[in-house]
């Protein structure tokens, strides 16, 4: 629904329908995206991580097909000529040009769908099968980190949101979307308008995001995460969350039960864990690994670590 302010403007008004619950281990689609241009392109200021990055979206990919049968990939053309014999639905996409909005893959990829999904983040490992079963919209967990990552974005942001409906100035809180599902496909389009407004917001004051970003601010996960908790708060919705508990800590236990991993951050590129990702993967799917490691080598990429066969 649409209204107009007093002052002439357009505003929404959103109303959403009750929805049941759904056990998504009868019927789900499991989605993923991945864009490697801004891993390519010195995100973090690690250097290119793209190689790293193939091989953990093939092991997390992988792992899924394990358990579900229904799997989509979408993926920029880099990506597609070193996935595209993986055991699923590969798409090739449009690559993102701004490496700054890494995660606009996966709203591209969210768009595409017609019926309930659940899209994982690449670095997402599932090593047992979950039956997601949830009403309008799931989540990994609650975010811990509000004060530091969060608050001097918003603060950033209140600046230019006064138009907006659904913000909320100071929510406190937000949540993790490594894992986000959605069976409530309006509540999906909500969202995704909602991150065009955020990202609209973003690319018309960049130049005075740099103070922040110098203070190693990233703005995807205030333009994905905490918009989407203030849309979730202005529509009364309560999510489900995959993960349980009150802090880091309990949500980790939980996690290591259902054997569910996210190495999210720039802890995935550590050695130690970029090498047993590629063990895993030469070791348990041998056949895709070396299906993936003569198509990075045709591309004159060599592998992390030249002793996995």
């Amino acid at each position: 629904m649409v209204r107009t302010n007093k002052d002439g403007g357009r505003e929404r008004k959103y109303v959403l329908k009750p929805r049941t619950i759904i056990n998504m281990s009868d019927k789900h689609k499991i989605i993923y995206s991945l864009d490697v241009h801004p891993i390519m392109n010195n995100r973090w200021k690690m250097g290119n991580k793209s190689t790293e990055t193939i091989y953990m979206t093939a092991l997390s990919i992988l792992y899924s097909h394990l358990w579900y049968s229904d799997i989509e990939l979408y993926v920029d053309e880099m990506a597609y000529k070193f996935l595209y014999m993986l055991p699923c639905k590969v798409i090739q996409v449009a690559k993102n040009e701004n490496e700054e909005l890494w995660m606009k893959s996966k709203i591209n990829a969210m768009m595409q769908q017609t019926k309930p999904f659940v899209h994982l983040d690449t670095d997402v490992f599932i090593r047992k099968k979950i039956d997601f079963s949830f009403s309008d919209i799931l989540l990994e967990r609650s975010e811990q980190d509000y004060a530091t990552h969060y608050r001097p974005q918003v603060d950033f942001f209140n600046q230019y949101t006064q138009n907006l409906l659904y913000w909320n100035h100071d929510l406190g809180y937000t949540y993790n979307c490594g894992i986000l599902g959605f069976n409530n496909l309006e509540l999906r389009d909500q969202f995704v308008s909602a991150y065009y407004d955020l990202e609209k917001i973003y690319l018309e004051n960049r130049e005075a995001f740099i103070v922040l970003k110098e203070q190693g601010q990233e703005p995807c996960i205030l333009i994905e995460q905490y918009t989407l908790a203030t849309l979730l708060n202005h529509n009364n919705i309560e999510p489900s969350l995959l993960l349980k508990g009150e802090n880091i800590i309990e949500q980790g236990k939980d996690a290591d039960e259902m054997g569910y991993s996210h190495f999210h951050g720039t802890k995935k590129y550590e050695k130690y864990i970029v090498d047993e990702i590629e063990l895993r993967l030469s070791k348990i799917f041998p056949y895709w690994y070396m299906q993936i490691k003569s198509a990075l080598q045709k591309e004159g990429v060599m592998a992390n670590n030249p002793q996995f066969v």
